[in-house]
């Protein structure tokens, strides 16, 4: 079986130093975009084909297939567009931390 496929974005280096959790001397940490897992659940939130999804963000449906089977990674801006993308939808997506793993929900309507 495939291992879930993990898309990250690591902080810079302007980024260090006190108030934002990160001191100087450690190790860069990363902080995820979206699995493929994630993607597939969010796409069922919606009822979205992968072809839907494809229309929506011009990336083929057969990247989009590869990519929630843990067969590929996605460029980082093809993982933010996606992200970007469900969350304009109403689905929000829940970064992995000590409490658990990443996942999905969906956006409390407005009101």
């Amino acid at each position: 079986m495939a291992e879930a496929t993990l898309i990250t974005d690591s902080l810079s280096s302007n980024n260090r130093g006190p108030g934002n959790g990160v001191q100087a001397g450690q190790e860069e940490s990363t902080r995820p975009i979206m699995t493929g897992k994630q993607c597939r659940a969010a796409r069922a939130m919606l009822q979205w084909s992968r072809e839907d999804l494809g229309e929506r963000t011009g990336i083929h449906y057969i990247t989009l297939c590869n990519f929630e089977l843990g067969h590929c990674t996605l460029k980082r801006a093809n993982a933010q567009l996606l992200r970007l993308t469900f969350e304009a939808a109403g689905v929000l997506l829940i970064d992995g931390d000590s409490s658990g793993g990443p996942g999905v929900c969906l956006a409390k309507p407005p009101g």
